[in-house]
């Protein structure tokens, strides 16, 4: 695997959208993180020239992503939610979440990045705390488990 080197270009992002079957179901405004992880395991042997530690690759975490947005009437990710909740086994959904550049949106440009999420799965769905008569926005929080996320550069 080659790894690419040179000017990078930084990426600003105003927009993520989640697409199921090629539909946009939601927008979010915050992507909170998206989290890979393998953890490390110490490795120790013997040899002529002493006990030698080294660390090795160890147990896989499964891939989260983190959105957030403003509650808003569309129900997509509740409802996809609810079947996880159920036991649905047909739950499990390969989905996109796009990247768009503040200089372009959903409606008039192309993603600047695009993660294939492999089994998405939302395991987490929080509704922000609410105050009547406050004038926060309520807010809107998704964890997405999945297998694996792979990424598409634009272009």
């Amino acid at each position: 695997m080659a790894i690419a080197s040179g000017n990078p270009t930084v990426m600003s992002a105003s927009t993520f959208v989640i697409q199921v079957d090629g539909i946009k179901v939601a927008t979010f405004s915050e992507l909170s993180g998206i989290n890979t992880e393998v953890e490390s395991v110490e490795y120790i042997s013997s040899g002529p020239e002493g006990i030698l530690h080294t660390k090795q690759y160890g147990k896989t975490k499964p891939p989260t992503v983190t959105l957030k947005r403003g509650l808003d009437p569309e129900t997509y990710m509740w409802l996809w939610h609810q079947a996880v909740l159920q036991g649905d086994p047909l739950a499990r959904k390969t989905c996109s979440l796009q990247l768009f550049a503040a200089s372009s949106s959903p409606k008039s440009g192309q993603p600047i990045i695009t993660y294939l999420l492999e089994n998405a799965w939302p395991s987490k769905l929080e509704i922000g705390g609410m105050k009547a008569g406050a004038t926060e926005i309520v807010t809107e929080t998704v964890v997405l488990h999945c297998d694996q996320i792979l990424m598409q550069p634009a272009g």
